[in-house]
């Protein structure tokens, strides 16, 4: 954490390159307990999705979101639904793969919103 931020946190304010706002996007996306189990699912992709054929390298471009839906025993549209909220809140990114969408975590971004909470609480 850099000195700014470490001046942010004592003030009660989220470092300088994690605004509350954002900081607040993600609590609300994280908030849905489906999200939450997909972001936890991500997590450690090669592990939780075993039981499907990797279209594309997990490592690299994340699961396909047809393998999430799978998983969740939810419908396509939902599925995408909660992918997208959980992209806007910048917690995961999405890579296509010919006609296919794949989504991994952003691990910076999950990073820096854990010094964020670090320095709001």
């Amino acid at each position: 954490m850099s000195r700014n931020d470490e001046a942010a946190a004592r003030a009660g304010e989220a470092p300088e390159d994690l605004a509350v706002p954002e900081t607040l996007e993600a609590f609300k996306a994280l908030a849905n307990p489906v999200r939450l189990q997909i972001m936890r699912w991500l997590r450690n992709p090669d592990v939780e999705f075993a039981a499907y054929e990797p279209i594309a390298d997990r490592d690299t471009v994340g699961v396909c979101v047809s393998h999430i839906q799978a998983k969740s025993g939810l419908a396509q549209s939902t599925v995408s639904s909660y992918m997208a909220t959980l992209e806007r809140a910048g917690l995961v990114r999405s890579t296509r793969v010919g006609k296919w969408t794949h989504y991994r975590r952003d691990e910076e971004r999950l990073r820096r919103l854990s010094e964020a909470v670090g320095g709001l609480i």
